[in-house]
């Protein structure tokens, strides 16, 4: 069947600008031919300009492979995603954890693993991207809008993990390394191997990796009266710990029509933070002109344990595809702090007091799912069916300490269509319905709740002509409530002295619709430049509330209530391009940057803000140069605006420096490098600026960490 071309001479004015400087871009076909046949010594980079290509999905999507990242040897995906488009972290400095998809606050932005939900830490249900080691990954992809057949909780977005496996390879990889921290002259080593094989019928994957993490940082806080210094405090705290991961898959050719795949991973994470705060009164930020008035020390013992296991077969039926899946995952904490303080006055120890508390924490999910796609011409139609249970017991860590025990059950049916309408112009549509369940229940009583969400999507995808992309998407997502904002307790003397605040069991999910408008240029010599314009509308916004009921003491009851809307919106710029217009050769350029903003009403001051922790902007700029011979070299530098963030009445503004970072290698042999890396270059400071809503700054939290440079040997066998 010969289908027509969809074409519009009406959008050319929109795409000159970056065409002209297109003198012939390759197709795709031949950009998949370059990356190779899928021999396991290409994932170890050796001097090679990387840049990012189209997906084949309909739903806008990105994806950045392992190769994209590894020349500046990030130990973690958090520290992969810190050079992606929009993407923001508002941790401690080299700390990349929660992560922020559209500056979004974290608990809006979907994390997954092999396209399934893990369960993480976060009351707030944010999972910590720092604790999922590079060498796990093969790539990762940023997934915008969501289809009917992907789980819709990413209001912002959605993360997707993909964990390497031995499709195609064959041999066996090794990296070997050691990093320097500067300021405190410490050395901690890394290792992994990972073996690979494939036969007609069978291959599999298996990778180990040790991987040692340390961050010192110093921090001096300075606190005002009347915009009067008053006081100040030195802190010195040090996290230093070990990831040690597993990860492998298998799969089998069962027979021509069918096809069986296992993957599994393990992460266990030991890790030590220590802290000690030293606190003067005085009126210059000075130990020896300070009057010493407290010290306090805590000493945190962390461990944490992740582990997935899923299964997934696929076979033709009917004409169709049937594929069935099942899949486990868990997260177990036990972290033990001890804590003393030690006051002082006129220089003399009034004693000290000590104690220390257990967190405990676990969250078990199990899924199952089925579908079936058939294709009729030019049409797929795909159903299926998805059921999920999770059980969390222990600690609650959030806006409140709870503890509490939920269980979640989801079923969500869902059918989604996709349909070229020519050969360069495809739809794809469909509908997910939720049905969600909740029960929690601790010493202070239980809760029981009950939802039912039905969520549109519909995407296109338009292909101008070889080098010119529009995509186009309409999607319903949702947020479920944070963990100890539905359990029943009771706090008092919260937010203000004779106030109480109880738990909502019967709290709604955040439901948002979102718009997304994107456009892709295909540049000379594998490279691309995109823009995208998206906007979330939110809906049933959860906000701590007053309810109007007066306490015994004669304060306000207040309670977490689904009161408020709110919008958010922003433009996304990225460009992946080499320099030989410019008679650069073997210069390679990546950029990024993200204008953000969001307005909502403060419930407690009545003013429009921003979404918390959203920042205005970010961006990132990286050169890499291959050296023929030789290797090659690269800097990537990193940059956000400032953001705020709000708790009652309390507004905190927090500005990060710049972050700069960079590699050169050696290419040894063909199937080796030695790589040397450094970040924080530039001795990157974090600054807090705190103060009560309508009152000046109270508090400024100065804090830094330590430039780091790493050796890294490679290897392929």
């Amino acid at each position: 069947m010969t289908k027509s071309v969809f074409n519009l001479s009406m959008v050319a004015p929109l795409a000159a600008a970056i065409i002209s400087v297109n003198a012939g871009a390759q197709t795709s076909a031949e950009m998949t031919a370059m990356a190779g046949t899928g021999a396991v010594e290409e994932i170890v980079v050796t001097g090679t300009n990387v840049y990012r290509d189209r997906t084949d999905d309909i739903n806008p999507t990105l994806s950045f492979n392992l190769d994209f990242f590894q020349r500046f040897e990030p130990l973690t995906v958090g520290e992969m995603l810190k050079r992606t488009p929009g993407v923001t972290f508002t941790s401690d400095v080299l700390e990349y954890d929660a992560v922020q998809l559209r500056g979004m606050n974290a608990e809006y932005t979907e994390v997954l693993i092999n396209g399934r939900p893990i369960p993480g830490q976060g009351a707030d249900r944010t999972f910590f991207v720092d604790r999922i080691p590079s060498e796990l990954v093969e790539r990762i992809e940023i997934i915008r809008s969501p289809s009917a057949d992907m789980t819709s909780q990413g209001v912002a977005g959605t993360l997707n993990v993909i964990l390497k496996d031995g499709a195609k390879l064959d041999g066996i990889t090794t990296r070997l390394g050691s990093t320097y921290y500067a300021d405190s002259e410490e050395f901690r080593n890394i290792g992994s191997a990972a073996i690979a094989q494939a036969g007609e019928s069978y291959d599999f994957w298996l990778g180990a990796n040790i991987q040692e993490r340390y961050n010192p940082k110093r921090k001096v806080e300075e606190y005002f009266d009347d915009e009067e210094l008053e006081g100040f405090a030195f802190e010195n705290d040090t996290r230093d710990g070990r990831d040690s991961s597993l990860n492998g898959s298998v799969g089998f050719q069962l027979d021509e029509l069918s096809e069986l795949r296992f993957n599994g991973y393990y992460v266990f994470t030991d890790r030590e933070e220590n802290e000690v705060v030293t606190e003067y009164e005085g009126t210059a930020v000075s130990r020896t002109e300070g009057d010493l008035v407290k010290i306090e020390t805590q000493e945190e013992q962390i461990d944490q344990t992740s582990w997935g296991i899923d299964g997934l077969y696929t076979t033709s039926l009917a004409g169709g595809e049937l594929e069935l899946s099942a899949a486990l995952s868990r997260f177990k904490e036990d972290t033990v702090n001890f804590e003393t303080e030690e006051e002082f006055e006129d220089g003399i120890s009034q004693g000290v007091e000590d104690g220390d508390e257990t967190l405990a924490i676990e969250d078990e999910n199990y899924a199952l799912e089925g579908s079936y796609t058939v294709n009729w011409g030019e049409t797929e139609l795909k159903t299926g069916l998805s059921y999920g249970v999770s059980e969390r017991s222990g600690l609650q860590t959030g806006l409140f300490d709870v503890d509490a025990d939920i269980e979640e059950t989801r079923i969500a049916p869902y059918t989604k269509l996709t349909y070229a309408l020519a050969d360069n112009l495809s739809v794809e549509g469909g509908l997910r319905y939720d049905i969600y369940e909740r029960e929690v229940s601790n010493e202070d009583g239980r809760g029981k709740h009950d939802s039912n969400e039905l969520l549109p999507s519909i995407s296109l995808r338009w292909d101008m002509d070889g080098e010119n992309r529009i995509t186009a998407s309409v999607a319903r997502t949702l947020r479920r409530p944070e963990f100890d904002l539905v359990s029943p307790f009771e706090e008092e003397e919260t937010p203000d002295d004779e106030d109480v605040t109880i738990g909502n069991p019967d709290l709604e999910s955040e439901l948002a619709w979102g718009f997304d408008l994107g456009y892709e240029h295909r540049l000379p010599g594998r490279g691309i430049v995109g823009v995208n314009v998206f906007y979330r509308d939110i809906d049933d916004v959860i906000e701590l509330t007053d309810t109007g009921i007066d306490t015994e003491a004669g304060g306000a009851l207040f309670m977490p209530m689904n009161i408020g809307s709110g919008t958010s919106r922003g433009v996304e710029f990225d460009i992946s391009m080499p320099l030989a217009f410019m008679g650069l050769e073997n210069t390679g350029f990546y950029a990024n940057y993200a204008y953000l903003d969001s307005e909502i009403k403060d419930p407690f001051t009545g003013d429009t803000r921003t979404f918390r922790n959203q920042p205005d902007s970010v961006y990132n700029i990286s050169l890499t140069q291959d050296l023929p011979g030789f290797g090659g070299a690269g800097i990537s530098y990193q940059k956000r605006s400032e953001s705020l963030a709000t708790e009652f009445e309390e507004y905190v503004v927090t500005e990060y420096d710049g972050n700069l970072e960079m590699f050169v290698e050696w290419n040894v042999t063909e199937k080796s490098v030695l790589r040397f890396s450094g970040t924080n270059l530039l001795d990157q400071e974090k600054v807090e600026h705190i103060r009560d809503y309508g009152e000046p700054v109270n508090e400024i939290q100065i804090e830094e960490s330590s430039p780091t440079y790493t050796v890294t040997w490679r290897s392929a066998f």
